[in-house]
């Protein structure tokens, strides 16, 4: 089912114009490209987003997946059955006998606290301008702010760090993720083995630097939720040779939740293979081949 929809989120690529190009590839053939969200309310998760920046893209014709564009990252929603979604009975069904009683509201995604995936993180040229938009909107900032800094909680309940880097040549752009792990040392090592990930120090923290994302590592002894049907469902990564790529994940061990499936090249346009993985701390990957080639 997953792989159904998030084959039915990339047929809106098609439709896109001026799409942005992901990051060149690192010497592993690997690139980030997009992060997969959840939402209730299409349009309360626009507003929010195109008040952090973001450029709200058309969607397909009939489609019910948004897609938001940044500098950097693209982020895409398919509704999970709240406002804007589609409801049950088609043409033609029978009139009920008596007036149905009012759907009860959907559930909001739980949040990305408590999954594997903690936050995820944007710079901005302006963060006062971009806090007092959002205000305008009633997000207020999360306890602990800075002038500098400043989280906030979407509406679907994904945490979201700004920082503020006056010298940015475009009002935000994509920043990192943050991964909760019990070992850094040891997540790091194992992004730089799979995906090529150049690890550095960040004071203390440890950060594995992938083309498109840098993915900042926080310790703990919490046992944390996998982030599938969370606020924050999983991360994209574009690769060169996916099918060897995947066949060599698999023999060393690597979660393969949805293996390499090939395309053709009508199916899901410019695509022309995609799988999915599970890190082990519970973050899910999709892998994919094509998505460079959309501009």
């Amino acid at each position: 089912m997953r792989l159904r929809v998030s084959i039915l989120v990339i047929l809106c690529f098609a439709s896109l114009p001026a799409f942005a190009q992901i990051a060149p590839f690192n010497d592993a053939g690997v690139a980030a490209g997009h992060e997969h969200l959840t939402t209730i309310n299409q349009e309360a998760f626009n507003t929010f987003w195109t008040a952090i920046g973001g450029i709200q893209q058309p969607m397909a014709p009939g489609g019910n997946t948004q897609i938001i564009k940044f500098p950097g990252v693209v982020l895409m929603a398919a509704n999970a059955g709240g406002r804007g979604g589609r409801g049950g009975g088609g043409r033609g069904a029978a009139a009920p006998a008596a007036p149905a009683a009012p759907a009860a509201p959907a559930a909001p995604p739980a949040s990305s606290v408590g999954s594997s995936i903690d936050y995820l993180g944007f710079k901005v040229k302006d963060l006062k301008g971009t806090l007092a938009r959002l205000a305008a909107i009633n997000i207020q900032p999360m306890p602990g702010a800075t002038a500098k800094q400043a989280f906030v909680m979407s509406p679907d309940n994904l945490k979201v760090s700004l920082k503020e880097d006056t010298a940015l040549s475009t009002p935000v752009a994509t920043d990192e993720v943050m991964e909760k792990v019990p070992s850094a040392a040891e997540a790091s090592a194992w992004y730089a083995k799979w995906f090529g990930a150049k690890i550095v120090k960040d004071g203390n923290d440890t950060v594995a630097q992938i083309p498109g994302v840098n993915i900042r590592f926080s310790e703990t002894k919490e046992t944390m939720a996998p982030t599938q049907g969370r606020a924050l469902d999983h991360l994209g990564m574009e690769v060169k040779n996916l099918e060897a790529f995947m066949v060599k994940m698999a023999a060393g061990g690597v979660n393969v939740a949805s293996g390499y499936r090939g395309l053709q090249p009508t199916q899901i346009p410019p695509l022309t293979s995609l799988g999915f993985i599970v890190d082990p701390w519970g973050t899910r990957i999709e892998l994919n081949e094509g998505f460079k080639d959309v501009k």
